[in-house]
């Protein structure tokens, strides 16, 4: 990645704290803005703070951002040649980052921005009023700590530490999910070899997720969707008929007998993507769920054909295996093909 970790993050908590929001761009993979919008919005970790972020578009860009904004731009591997609006600060990523390394580096950006707002010394501006301190993400951090310098190094040995980790994690968990991996990458083969679809979904960054993997399967000639993905059909169901029904009514709709659903959740215990297992053409479906915490009800559900779990809680070292474990499927397809012709 390009730059300084820590000290980008930390100028972008003085973005915040000075009232400038992040506006993210992935052109060809608006999935990770999307992604790092949810992150910085609606944090899965308790105590953290909700922080504006934008996910949007290169050709939007220009009325997007204001002076006093951050400027998030993830490169793709084509490189990134648009003309980029002033900014207060304008992060890039490396367009040689492979997709499981950018959903780590925007992890852990986030990790750092929410230790830097609680330096208000070195942020200008206010101690955390109420609710619970972020400080356990890096608990040797002493939040009256005063000299910029020591900050960051502190936090240039954590993300380290953060990365050996998430490496760590994302290994083994490929490790036990060998079987597996074949299995469902030989179950995704023979759908497009029917004509059959592969839908995908997924809540909040699992949604983002979800919608990777629909994108990453396209690319290689798979029919797929993410579940997940309109706005006008997700806000009316929930309107209409209930966040519990919003996935469970899109099955019932679209999916048909030979298609493959792949579920994509943190926890494995999300109650609308259990109601999804419950719709009647499930039973005729191949369905997939990946997990973290060991798979939990997901993987538990009778209805489930295969499950890809990851032995973790914290959620961004799960999301990260899970990236890991959506480009180890993709390459084994790559290579069943291959094999196959």
């Amino acid at each position: 990645m390009t730059g300084d970790l820590a000290a980008s993050a930390l100028g972008l908590a003085r973005v915040f704290t000075e009232g400038g929001r992040l506006i993210v761009v992935a052109p060809g993979r608006n999935d990770h803005a999307q992604h790092v919008a949810v992150e910085f919005i609606h944090p899965a970790v308790v105590g953290a703070r909700s922080l504006p972020a934008v996910a949007a578009n290169v050709d939007e860009l220009a009325h997007r951002v204001s002076p006093g904004d951050g400027l998030l731009v993830l490169v793709p591997p084509g490189g990134f040649d648009h003309e980029l609006p002033a900014a207060a600060l304008v992060l890039t990523t490396d367009p040689e980052a492979s997709e499981p390394e950018l959903v780590q580096w925007y992890h852990v950006l986030w990790e750092l921005v929410q230790v830097g707002l609680e330096h208000p010394g070195l942020t200008g501006g206010a101690a955390l009023q109420g609710g619970d301190s972020t400080s356990f993400l890096y608990p040797f951090l002493d939040a009256a700590e005063s000299s910029e310098e020591d900050l960051l190094d502190a936090l240039r040995a954590s993300a380290s530490g953060k990365a050996a980790e998430s490496a760590e994690l994302s290994a083994r968990t490929v490790a036990e999910n060998d079987a597996e991996l074949s299995d469902v990458a030989g179950a995704i083969d023979a759908c497009r070899h029917r004509g059959n679809a592969v839908h995908t979904v997924g809540n909040g960054g699992s949604s983002s997720d979800a919608a990777r993997l629909a994108r990453l399967l396209r690319s290689r000639d798979v029919s797929a969707n993410c579940l997940a993905a309109d706005p006008a059909v997700i806000t009316a169901l929930a309107n209409d008929l209930g966040v519990d029904r919003i996935f469970a009514r899109q099955v019932e709709a679209t999916v048909r007998p030979g298609d493959v659903l792949v579920v994509f959740s943190t926890s494995g215990a999300s109650s609308n993507l259990l109601a999804a297992l419950e719709v009647e053409v499930i039973q005729h479906v191949t369905t997939v769920t990946s997990a973290g915490y060991g798979g939990g009800a997901l993987a538990e559900h009778p209805a489930t054909n295969h499950r890809l779990t990851v032995d973790s809680t914290s959620v961004h070292r799960i999301q990260e295996a899970q990236g890991v474990l959506m480009d180890q499927l993709c390459a084994r397809l790559s290579r069943q093909r291959e094999v196959s012709r």
